[in-house]
């Protein structure tokens, strides 16, 4: 096979079996976006398919370049998993902001306050359960979650953390900024910190309004271990 394809394909077979231990990927996804002179080049080279026909390999290809175009999809769907976080970026993370207290809201599987906890970090996980209506992966958690919604975790727990995580807020629920306000209010001031798309696949139209950014170089360097892999471009954001 056309050794570029090869390495994608290792790398994609890499992080499926990391997850399914429940364990981050030890590796930074590449673009997994195909265009046409990488569909050229694989019919072309004739160490593909060797015993294949034209149609054949066009087939295969057509299935490999959907399967890539939704494995973001897949991974939602299988594992629960929408911030698709690695083992590099994470340790980037704990090297930039060291000992940090974190509470996690609506943190799913919670495989991001799990892969904190995993580097000696306080961490408290969130999650009203609500998604588990629609997805089975709900009952594979990562980490201890306690049964809160947003709001009821930063009351009781937002007085005592120094960092508020959220993950891939829902596209449009207004819940995002709900909690904002709320951190705004507090006396101890921790940080939000989310991990979304800027006016894309999450968090509410509202929320990007009035939400306020800061850059930090720090957060700048943990971002160059998560690239863009395909058409969303999702990033660590601190709010205020």
């Amino acid at each position: 096979m056309d050794r570029p394809c090869s390495q994608l394909l290792h790398q994609l077979h890499q992080v499926i079996m990391a997850y399914t231990q429940k364990q981050l990927p030890n590796v930074i996804l590449s673009n997994l976006e195909i265009n046409a002179q990488d569909l050229i080049r694989l019919i072309a080279n004739n160490e593909f398919l060797t015993q294949a026909s034209i149609f054949e390999k066009t087939t295969y290809i057509n299935q490999l370049a959907h399967f890539l175009e939704n494995f973001r999809q897949y991974i939602q769907k299988r594992f629960g998993i929408w911030a698709m976080i690695n083992q590099p970026m994470m340790d980037q993370w704990v090297q930039q902001f060291p000992q940090q207290r974190y509470l996690e809201i609506m943190a799913g599987n919670a495989s991001l306050s799990a892969a904190l906890a995993q580097r000696d970090q306080k961490v408290i996980a969130t999650d009203n359960g609500s998604w588990a209506a629609w997805s089975q992966t709900s009952r594979n958690c990562w980490f201890p979650v306690q049964k809160l919604d947003a709001r009821q975790a930063v009351q009781k727990y937002g007085a005592e953390s120094d960092v508020i995580l959220l993950a891939w807020s829902p596209d449009g629920d207004p819940i995002d900024w709900q909690i904002l306000q709320l951190i705004r209010q507090l006396p101890n001031q921790p940080q939000f910190w989310i991990i979304g798309e800027y006016q894309g696949a999450t968090n509410s139209a509202l929320f990007w309004q009035r939400a306020h950014f800061k850059y930090d170089q720090r957060i700048h360097n943990i971002n160059q271990y998560y690239p863009h892999f395909d058409l969303v471009k999702d990033r660590l954001l601190m709010v205020r």
